[in-house]
């Protein structure tokens, strides 16, 4: 067969030539990826039996971690001074203590405790108040020098109402501020004097003398009469 190939023609020989070489590129071709195939598999194998170990493509920076719980807000409805909240985010320290308060053990109506010797123990006991109003009531009777009326409740920021019906004064006997011996810093501290009252009383005593009567200070503009009886039952000279 070979010794017949030399006795074709010039131009046949070199169309068997092109075509033998295109076959015996093609096979090279096949071979080669081929091999590199098998070798891709084996890896890709390998990588799926062992997962204990992350493959490079879990520590790129393209990675995502897993999805993580988040936290949710139920949504609670708050009655709180006779109207009812709908809340869908944290509550507030009122808010919370209106919840609070709602839960715990109560005196019934009728049922009264003593504002002035109350603890905080006893207070959270009346309805409508929680630990956060517990707390303020007592630390606004510390800086008053102790209550006369439960209306000085009012001075509380959100104070619920109608936990004053359950409150009573009885023998009041507040902590009384000389007015003559305080120094204008000690008498700035009480709740009924800010500075330019306090001010206006050491002004006085240096021009006039001790006070007799908070009436001497009707003619300053800073001491009202409403701010005079207000201040009346905290004051001697």
């Amino acid at each position: 067969m070979i010794r017949e190939f030399f006795y074709l023609q010039k131009s046949d020989r070199k169309v068997i030539l092109v075509l033998l070489s295109v076959v015996v590129i093609a096979l090279g071709i096949i071979f080669l990826t081929g091999g590199e195939n098998e070798t891709s598999n084996a890896l890709v194998s390998a990588d799926s039996i062992d997962n204990s170990a992350p493959s490079k493509h879990y520590r790129d920076s393209s990675y995502k971690k897993p999805y993580r719980e988040r936290t949710v807000y139920v949504r609670t409805k708050v009655v709180y001074r006779d109207t009812a909240y709908q809340r869908g985010h944290r509550l507030s320290d009122v808010e919370h203590d209106s919840v609070v308060a709602h839960y715990q053990p109560k005196i019934r109506r009728g049922e009264h405790i003593v504002l002035n010797t109350a603890d905080t123990t006893a207070l959270k006991t009346v309805p409508g108040i929680g630990p956060y109003f517990a707390r303020k009531v007592v630390e606004y009777g510390e800086r008053l020098g102790g209550y006369v009326s439960v209306d000085q409740l009012d001075e509380i920021e959100d104070f619920p109402l109608e936990a004053k019906r359950y409150l009573v004064i009885e023998n009041p006997s507040p902590r009384k501020l000389n007015v003559n011996r305080l120094s204008l810093n000690d008498l700035k501290r009480h709740p009924y004097l800010n500075f330019y009252q306090a001010r206006d009383i050491t002004d006085y005593r240096r021009l006039h003398g001790p006070l007799r009567s908070l009436d001497d200070l009707r003619l300053s503009k800073d001491f009202p009469q409403e701010t005079i009886d207000r201040l009346r039952p905290y004051v001697e000279f």
